[in-house]
C-alpha cells in the first residue's frame, strides 16, 4: 500500500495497512496500527467511503505510525473513485488525485 499527503510516498518501515472490502458494504483491515471498520457504497466507478471507527491502541514503533495511521483513516475518507488495474487498487479524490494504492496478496 503506498499512501499520499502531498505526493505519494510508501508507508514506513515495519508497518503494514490492509483494506479488505467485503460484499456486505464493510471495508476492513489494518491501519498499521490499529483495526478499523467503515460502511462503504460502490456506483459504477464512484466510491464512497463513511468515517471509520478503530481500536484505540497507542503504538511507538515504527516512529511516526500513529501520524501515518491518521492520515490514512481521514485519507480513506475523501475517496470519491477507484480504479482496479490488475492486482492494484487506486482510491482517488474529487480531483483525481491519488489517495492510496494497494496490491493484492
Amino acid at each position: 500500500m503506498t499512501l499520499c499527503k502531498e505526493a505519494v510516498v510508501s508507508l514506513l518501515g515495519g508497518s503494514e495497512i490492509t483494506a479488505e472490502f467485503g460484499e456486505d458494504g464493510t471495508l476492513s483491515g489494518s491501519a498499521g496500527c490499529n483495526g478499523y471498520k467503515a460502511s462503504y457504497i460502490v456506483d459504477g466507478d464512484t466510491l464512497q467511503i463513511g468515517p471509520p471507527a478503530s481500536t484505540r491502541k497507542i503504538c511507538s514503533e515504527p516512529e511516526g505510525v500513529m501520524e501515518q495511521e491518521a492520515a490514512y483513516l481521514a485519507a480513506i475518507q475523501a475517496a470519491a473513485t477507484f480504479e482496479r488495474r490488475g492486482d492494484t487498487l487506486t482510491l482517488r479524490d474529487v480531483n483525481g488525485s491519488t489517495l492510496a494504492q494497494f496490491v493484492q496478496n
